[in-house]
């Protein structure tokens, strides 16, 4: 598990080291159908360079499809020609121009620690035929009115941050063959939430990485604008610990701390400011 987390029980009353690593995996890829890794393409003479630059959960609301990230995620691709989104684990290539999304932004570029730090990418209609065949998309408004209490008992929940790892992945430039490859690694990162803050309208969860658990980046570069999902789980008579199945997408991961004590906190913005705040600022449809 990649996650610290402040308590030792679950809702359902259950040690952490007692989850199956099958539910986590089971749990952690279905999580990764709706994250896409981002990448730009930028013109440099004499060949183009490719750049990772953060992570997204794809959503629709109301027929419309859209990336949602960090806007601080959206900025890095202010020189780009060309935005692309990682489908497949297998070699391929999806891009868009960049003239052709339209973004909304809710930033505060001077507080990164805080933001607030959220951007919604609205996609072109020929895009999501080819999206839609490797990917899903989140119906946004439904996952809204399935908030209740945001912040009430988070630290008893269990949580998973979805985004790609800038540590684990690499991009390896051909120029001979002018071909540039890109290995990115996408991760579920499961654990628990140690605070939770209210602060101008926004509301902010921490999650706790512990630097020295297998498997655990000592950076978290390029999850930025990747989600941030309640997991909900359950347990029979028997003692038999299972996933709900049911999708909670609860907020967006923008911003890790320095590291203290082999451990770094992924702040991410809560469903309050995702669902409240920014549903308002950008005006947005509340069907469901």
């Amino acid at each position: 598990m990649a996650l610290a987390v402040k308590k030792d029980q679950l809702s359902v009353d259950v040690s952490i080291k007692d989850i199956p690593q099958s539910v986590l995996d089971e749990a952690g890829r279905r999580l990764l159908d709706y994250l896409v890794p981002i990448f730009v393409l930028t013109p440099q003479n004499p060949e183009a360079q490719l750049r990772l630059i953060g992570s997204g959960t794809l959503v629709e609301i109301e027929g419309t499809h859209y990336v949602l990230t960090a806007a601080h995620v959206w900025h890095e691709t202010r020189d780009a020609e060309q935005i692309g989104l990682v489908l497949t684990a297998h070699l391929s290539r999806f891009v868009m121009r960049r003239d052709a999304i339209s973004a909304r932004e809710l930033w505060n570029r001077e507080n990164p620690e805080w933001g607030p730090d959220l951007a919604l990418l609205e996609l072109g209609r020929p895009f999501v035929s080819t999206i839609s065949a490797y990917k899903s998309f989140v119906n946004l408004p439904r996952q809204r009115g399935t908030v209740t209490a945001p912040a009430v008992g988070a630290d008893k929940k269990y949580w998973a941050v979805t985004g790609m790892v800038g540590q684990f992945s690499e991009v390896q430039n051909y120029p001979d063959r002018k071909i540039i490859e890109a290995n990115v690694v996408g991760r579920a990162f499961f654990g628990g939430i140690l605070e939770t803050y209210q602060r101008k309208g926004h509301d902010y969860l921490d999650a706790g990485a512990n630097l020295e658990l297998t498997g655990v980046p000592a950076s978290f570069g390029g999850v930025s604008g990747g989600g941030l999902w309640e997991i909900g789980l359950s347990m029979t008579r028997s003692g038999k610990i299972s996933w709900d199945e049911k999708l909670h997408l609860r907020g967006v991961a923008f911003w890790q701390s320095p590291v203290n004590d082999k451990r770094r906190i992924i702040r991410c913005h809560g469903p309050r400011s995702v669902y409240e705040t920014a549903w308002k600022v950008w005006a947005l449809p509340s069907g469901s």
